[in-house]
This record gives C-alpha cells, structure tokens and sequence, in this order.
C-alpha cells in the first residue's frame, strides 16, 4: 500500500481520457489498446481510463486530443461509449475496487490502434489533391452551398467563412483550399458534379460498413466468451468451480476465464435456459 498510495496521488494529477462502456471489460483488446490505467466494473458496464502525459494548451493539442477522443467514440459506439468529462475520483483509484496499472501514457500511443474513418480517393478537383483532409471537405460542401444558393461562389464570403470556421490552422494553407476549390467550379461555370456520390451519402455508407464490421467482432468475441465459460462448466473439473451449496462460483469461474463475473453469470443463465 505504500506504494500505490503516492502513486495513485500522482496519477490523480494527469490528464485522463476516461470512458463509461456498455460491455463486458476486455473490449479494448480487440483494438490492441495499451493495458487502461484504471479499469472499474460497474453494476452496468465499466469505466476504463488511460492517465495521459502531455501539455494540451496549444491548438494543435486540443486538435490531437480530440483527434484520439473522436475515435474511441466512433471505434466503441456500439458499446453506447459515453465520455467521463472529469478525471477519476480518488475512490475510484482504490486498488480495492479497481484494477490498477500504473502507468501514464504519452497520446500518439493511440494515435494508430484507434483509425478514422477511412474516406476514398477524392476524384475532384485534381488541383487540389494536396488537401486530402476533412478541413477540405468541410470547406468544399460550403462553396456547394453558395453555387446552390447564389448560382456562385462569392470569395470574399467564401474565404473569410473558411478563415473564421480553422483559424487554429494557417492561414496560407486555407486560403490555397479555397483557391483551388474557387477556380474548379469557377472553370466550370459553377456546375456541380453529378458524376460522384455526394460526400454525405458517401460517409454514411462507410459508417454503415464499419458499424457492420464492429458488429462482427463483437459478436464472434461473444461467441468465444460463451464457448469459454461452457468449456469450464461442461469440463472435467467443473465441480471445481462449484460453491459447497453446489451453486457455480462465478468470481472463479470469471478469473479462469478472463470475464467479469456479471459476464459469466450471464452465459451459464443463457445456457441453463437452453438446456
């Protein structure tokens, strides 16, 4: 306890990207996630927290930082992933309630287990390929909007829109944004492309694709966790696992396992029901 307790100190004064998830505890592996520092079972789901090393006061921080937030809540949305906004209370970094492993970790380490949404090669315009980002999107639906509106782009508007919307970025790197997507349709003489999938329709396939996707590992993780806890209670020394009463030991069966002990409750329940 010497140990843990200024340890825990320490860690109460790091920055925290904290989590509540709807799941059973070990969903972060499937993402090859590093081990959380804080990892708590709740009576629904669990909180799981990674300290964080690091100085966020700069722009281009915060743009980080909610960079590797965005991702969780999009990698994790179908556990119903909701953001903590504070960092853990002290009780919470009771090794006796919690599971602790204290270690404090610089962002980028999440920067690759955790992917955006992948976005296909944009086909247009060509000129400004260069700007392959969201910043370019978000500017180029807007010009979309004007030519709907207005039969144009008005520049002025356009690029003080686009200045005030980024203006954490450079300057120069959005004006030449604006410069390019301004003279493709100005080339054009404001038409529209009806070639290409609207950009949003275009997200909310790739969303639909990844969600599909997600759903799939869940499921098979489920599966593997079912086989595990049947594995334990059908085996040769499922009376192991038995309390003097003869009701199943689920904390026992759950360390055996790798589960939560409201994980394993659950599956033997399914599989009594089945039988």
């Amino acid at each position: 306890m010497d140990k843990i307790i200024p340890e825990n100190t320490k860690l109460s004064k790091a920055f925290w990207i904290y989590f509540w998830l709807n799941g059973a505890g070990d969903e972060w592996i499937d993402y090859n996630l590093p081990i959380p520092t804080l990892q708590k079972h709740i009576n629904q789901g669990y909180f799981v927290g990674w300290a964080i090393d690091g100085y966020f006061a700069t722009p281009k921080g915060i743009e980080f930082l909610n960079d590797i937030i965005a991702r969780f809540l999009i990698s994790f949305k179908e556990l119903n992933i909701k953001r903590l906004p504070f960092k853990p209370q002290t009780k919470d970094l009771d090794s006796k309630t919690a599971h602790i492993y204290a270690k404090v970790y610089k962002l980028k380490e999440f920067s690759k287990q955790l992917k955006s949404l992948p976005v296909k090669k944009r086909l247009n315009p060509s000129r400004a390929d260069m700007f392959e980002d969201f910043t370019f999107w978000a500017i180029k639906l807007y010009a979309e909007d004007m030519i709907r509106d207005y039969g144009q782009i008005s520049y002025g508007i356009f690029e003080t829109w686009a200045l005030a919307q980024f203006e954490y970025k450079e300057r120069s790197t959005i004006r030449a944004k604006c410069r390019s997507i301004y003279n493709w349709y100005e080339e054009r003489n404001w038409e529209l492309s009806k070639k290409h999938k609207p950009l949003k329709q275009h997200l909310e396939e790739t969303m639909a694709s990844r969600k599909e996707h997600i759903i799939r590992l869940n499921k098979n993780k489920g599966e593997q966790n079912k086989r595990a806890v049947i594995n334990v209670i059908t085996g040769l020394f499922a009376d192991d696992y038995k309390k003097k009463s003869g009701a199943w030991h689920f904390g026992k069966i759950a360390t055996q396992v790798g589960l939560s002990s409201k994980t394993v409750a659950k599956i033997i329940k399914e599989y009594g029901n089945k039988e």
